[in-house]
């Protein structure tokens, strides 16, 4: 997730993508307000922990939920991946305390909690995330996990978070962090676990750098 817990119980993961202008109008399913997408879905195809109580985004009026819609669509020309070049659907909802976004890898959809106030490349950062953690759970190898650890001198850190823990002490979170970094136009760096890398695409694996996901195996 994105937020200050990504691993929070029960969350999945959060945050970039790029398109122009048209095309990300196109591609964004929006579901702001409403019920909470995803909010009891097992992150990372049951490796996170169910949340024994699921809560709901703020629920937005229509002026507001136009307005989130469009820092989503702005946020996404600042980043140079989209979501569906992993075959991942993307959502917005309103606000979620504590949860900047959430990767459902068994519906394949990113959900991003979005306020209306929110800054455009704080959202791509989310987005960023978010598809990092996409991009982890379908295309990363244990090896290559091991390789990217040791790249960002923590071999012996922890993957995957506790049930308790934020993903941001753990490699996933670090990785999400990073490739957000590499992908998105944004100041923000979350990560506990590491010191912001000078290149932020240096520590990631090739088919991270591509510039297109969807060519770089499955």
């Amino acid at each position: 997730m994105s937020a200050g817990l990504h691993a929070l119980p029960g969350a999945a993961r959060t945050r970039r993508a790029a398109v122009g202008s048209r095309a990300g109008r196109a591609g964004l399913a929006v579901a702001v307000a409403a019920a909470g997408v995803a909010a009891s879905a097992l992150a990372f195809g049951a490796l996170w922990p169910a949340d024994p109580a699921p809560r709901e985004p703020a629920r937005l009026g229509p002026a507001d939920a136009a307005a989130a819609r469009a820092v989503v669509i702005r946020a996404r020309t600042l980043v140079s991946v989209t979501p569906e070049q992993l075959g991942y659907r993307l959502h917005v909802a309103g606000p979620l305390p504590g949860v900047r976004g959430r990767t459902d890898t068994g519906a394949r959809t990113i959900t991003l909690f979005v306020s209306p106030h929110d800054a455009p490349h704080r959202v791509a950062h989310d987005l960023g995330h978010e598809i990092g953690h996409a991009f982890d759970a379908s295309r990363l190898s244990g090896a290559e996990r091991a390789a990217y650890l040791r790249a960002r001198g923590v071999p012996g850190a922890s993957w995957w978070p506790g049930r308790e823990a934020s993903d941001y002490r753990t490699g996933a979170g670090d990785f999400a962090e990073v490739f957000a970094l590499c992908r998105a136009a944004s100041p923000d760096y979350r990560s506990r676990l590491a010191a912001r890398p000078q290149d932020p695409c240096a520590p990631l694996p090739k088919r991270a750098r591509a510039a297109n996901l969807g060519s770089g195996g499955s």
